[in-house]
């Protein structure tokens, strides 16, 4: 059985402060992870990249902590695939999967931040829509007890390593009562700072199209210790 990290974050994206992308993957192997998926913050999230730049720049500046991560994992026979976290609106977050950085290239229309947008663009790219932390209460967040709309969804993070523990349970419900698919994410921007959450399957995950496979077909396992 392998580990997979679906929420993390690394510099120069996290704006937030965080770990560099090699220290990241050489931290995850050690931690038992088989792969992680790189979710770092998009235009409209807390990323560190500058905004102003063309698009085209914007996004190779974006992709390279994805690549540098993925050139570590690629030396350690570690599995890194390349996500997103973007803002939505409202402090509201979505994780997006099983994409590869040549879809934002070809959609610039992503920069405008519009949920339905962002669903559309995706799924017609064959990626999948997760909301991030449902339900998190913090001062930024605007009506953090009202869920995304649910048709521009594929699925929720109902386990997230930095939400206490009443949003998580709220998210599992909302998720039951919908039939949403879940999984759980660390949403680490460095080691050490939270549990090590994630799905655990029976085999390697290669590719961001292996890892959207895998999450439709839900022949996964959440991995929450201490839950």
């Amino acid at each position: 059985m392998y580990l997979y990290e679906m929420h993390c974050h690394a510099l120069p994206c996290s704006g937030c402060g965080g770990i560099q992308p090699e220290d990241l993957v050489r931290g995850m192997k050690e931690a038992g992870y088989a792969g992680m998926v790189l979710t770092d913050h998009f235009y409209h999230g807390n990323t560190g990249i500058r905004r102003t730049m063309p698009w085209e720049d914007f996004v190779a500046a974006y992709e390279q902590s994805y690549l540098r991560a993925k050139a570590e994992g690629d030396k350690l026979d570690f599995d890194v695939l390349f996500g997103i976290e973007e803002g939505v609106g409202g402090g509201k977050e979505v994780l997006l999967y099983g994409i590869t950085p040549a879809v934002l290239y070809r959609h610039p229309e992503l920069r405008d931040g519009d949920l339905a947008t962002i669903s559309r663009v995706i799924r017609a790219e064959g990626g999948l829509v997760y909301q991030a932390h449902p339900f998190r209460v913090r001062d930024y967040i605007e009506r953090p007890w009202e869920p995304l709309p649910a048709e521009h969804l594929d699925g929720l993070e109902v386990y997230n390593a930095c939400n206490p523990a009443l949003n998580n349970a709220r998210a599992v419900a909302y998720a039951e009562e919908m039939g949403f698919p879940v999984v759980a994410g660390s949403d680490r921007h460095y080691m050490g700072h939270c549990e090590n959450f994630g799905i655990v399957v029976p085999r390697r995950i290669r590719t961001e199209a292996e890892l959207a496979q895998v999450l439709r077909s839900e022949e996964y396992e959440l991995h929450i210790p201490g839950v």
